[in-house]
């Protein structure tokens, strides 16, 4: 457990900005820290990384707006970085902006880290030997184990990433647990408002594209370049993520760049439709979720929200 919590303790309250892969979760997270002298914390796996911006979406700093924004650019691609740690950032930032009188918001699509905040998951340390053991199977194999031992699991991760599987697994035998229906959990410490945004799936898909397309026009296959020059180990888990995983591809004359650009599109529909199941889950959980709150609206509810 990254933060000791006394029964029934609040800590202050705290908004959290969640939906799928282009469905404009930044804009809303800063539209609200404006209006409420807030900062925001990102919820996304992916955009920890220093230099992996374009293939991330990562947020631009004219996109912040001057609003302060956490857990951006905090690690180097070859750096190992867990649930554990992220788990652990998040709260130690939440303290700090409530520690100056302004409103933590959580803006992002990972559901595994927004759960381990929201439910407060009970999680150790990495078990590096264990980690090591299992990292000498193969993918097959490694999915063979976790049917086995975490069915559920492999509905909810990417079961082409390897990393992903290893650290399902990781938990699972750890803890004689599934990864995703009963971690160890503990009454989160922050009273929280939920604003969650959807989109008609074709239109999101159509999004998706764009964006995809978008993203080679901006130079994702120079910035994957630099990178894997820079980092070269083919398991390096930063580039294991859709945008990047398709482009070293393709760098390796393994496939064209319309094969990559077709699979990116593919993989990020199939990551949004994994994000939407993940929320759905939390909403069966007893999590309350606000979907596609009007932004007036939605500043409503959180006025009253911080005053009751």
């Amino acid at each position: 457990m990254s933060k000791k919590i006394n029964p029934g303790e609040c800590r202050g309250k705290i908004i959290v900005v969640l939906g799928a892969t282009a469905t404009g979760k930044s804009d809303l997270a800063v539209e609200l820290a404006k209006f409420f002298n807030g900062e925001v914390i990102s919820a996304d796996s992916r955009q920890i990384y220093q230099g992996l911006d374009i293939g991330s979406n990562k947020i631009t700093l004219e996109e912040q707006q001057n609003i302060k924004h956490y857990l951006l650019d905090i690690i180097k691609p070859d750096q190992e970085f867990t649930l554990y740690n992220w788990q652990k950032a998040a709260f130690e930032t939440i303290e700090k902006i409530l520690a100056k009188n302004k409103l933590p918001i959580i803006a992002g699509g990972t559901g595994l880290y927004l759960c381990s905040l929201l439910q407060n998951y009970q999680i150790p340390a990495t078990d590096l030997y264990l980690r090591k053991k299992l990292s000498k199977y193969s993918l097959p194999e490694l999915l063979q184990q976790l049917k086995t031992a975490d069915p559920l699991a492999l509905d909810q991760i990417d079961t082409k990433n390897k990393l992903k599987v290893i650290r399902a697994l990781e938990y699972t035998l750890s803890f004689k647990n599934s990864l995703i229906t009963k971690q160890q959990t503990a009454d989160c410490p922050y009273d929280y408002l939920i604003f969650g945004l959807t989109m008609d799936r074709q239109m999101l898909y159509k999004k998706i594209n764009q964006r995809v397309e978008q993203m080679i026009k901006n130079n994702l296959i120079e910035e994957a370049k630099a990178i894997y020059k820079k980092y070269p180990p083919k398991n390096l888990p930063a580039l294991s993520g859709i945008g990047y995983k398709e482009i070293i591809d393709y760098l390796d004359k393994k496939i064209t760049l319309p094969e990559a650009v077709s699979l990116i599109k593919k993989n990020s529909r199939h990551y949004a439709k994994r994000q939407a199941t993940w929320f759905r889950r939390m909403e069966k959980q007893g999590i309350k979720i606000y979907w596609n709150i009007e932004i007036k609206k939605a500043e409503k509810i959180v006025k009253k929200f911080l005053v009751d």
